[in-house]
């Protein structure tokens, strides 16, 4: 049996990672280990969690020393996982998310298979709404997002324009591309290249690990989902929804603690989204050579 790693990630909100944490006693698959990242918290996070976990040698506490961002964040907690736990598999889990499933991890690895680089479970919003799997993106549709959020941008005000637009995308997107409308696709498996799964919970297979160490780096926040996708299907593996297991969603409440000023998160998404059209283009050796050397 693998041993699979569970990273949460916390900034700030304490509160939600401990409620995470206690949520993942009730998981039975018997070989994992825990590990928080504080990423670079300003408040008393770290000694709040350190007092709470302190007597569990089963959860480790692992602290930057400055906010790193999603994926620099969670990869400091993947190194740990590999080199220090000898864990093969790692399951990065949002820290406003809750498990219901007893069963959830077991299920995940009953549905990898080789050449799956990634799995996902049905991910359930605070609204009641299925947010997984996120979409299924192409070449084109990148560039389309791209060029849409560069005209809007210049046309509305960076302050106010982000959450708008995004809702406003979303939305068009759903009703453009009706045949994969979530309502369609919660009820049965998917597997894909092309698939991207929410990045509120995601199982990294051993697979992935052939090819990349940790996550892309290069950016801060937002369109990790999509960059992931653009990583595995450059290697020729393929995603997994898997439709028999869940977890809740409180939805957003880490990234809304984040930002101060919603100019601050406009430019993280759009670094994101021009960073994705760029790596598109990349072969496999450049990008490694460029982001993934130790």
């Amino acid at each position: 049996m693998d041993k699979v790693a569970i990273i949460v990630l916390n900034y700030l909100n304490y509160q939600d990672t401990i409620e995470c944490i206690k949520s993942i006693a009730i998981d039975q698959y018997p070989l994992k280990e825990i590990i928080i990242v504080d990423n670079g918290s300003t408040n008393d996070s770290k000694a709040k969690l350190e007092e709470k976990f302190r007597n569990n040698a089963g959860i480790h506490l692992l602290v930057n020393n400055k906010n790193a961002g999603f994926a620099r964040g969670n990869n400091l907690g993947i190194r740990y996982a590999r080199d220090i736990l000898g864990c093969s598999f790692v399951l990065l889990v949002n820290n406003d998310t809750i498990f219901n499933d007893p069963n959830m991890i077991t299920t995940l690895m009953g549905a990898y298979e080789p050449g799956v680089g990634v799995l996902g479970p049905r991910i359930l919003a605070a609204d009641g709404h299925e947010q997984n799997p996120a979409r299924v993106m192409v070449r084109g549709n990148l560039q389309q997002h791209l060029y849409y959020w560069r005209i809007r941008l210049k046309q509305s005000s960076l302050y106010q324009s982000l959450k708008r637009l995004r809702l406003k995308i979303f939305r068009e997107k759903k009703k453009k591309n009706g045949k994969i409308a979530r309502n369609n696709l919660a009820f049965k498996s998917i597997t894909s290249a092309n698939l991207v799964l929410h990045g509120s919970c995601f199982l990294l297979t051993t697979d992935y690990f052939k090819y990349y160490p940790w996550l892309f780096p290069g950016t801060f926040l937002f369109y990790e989902e999509a960059i992931l996708t653009i990583l595995t299907g450059k290697v020729s593996l393929v995603k997994k929804f898997v439709h028999t297991t869940y977890i809740f969603h409180k939805e957003h409440q880490a990234t809304e603690m984040s930002f101060e000023h919603k100019s601050k998160k406009t430019e993280y998404f759009l670094d994101s989204l021009n960073m994705a059209n760029e790596i598109y283009s990349l072969n496999y050796k450049t990008l490694i050579d460029m982001y993934f050397k130790p």
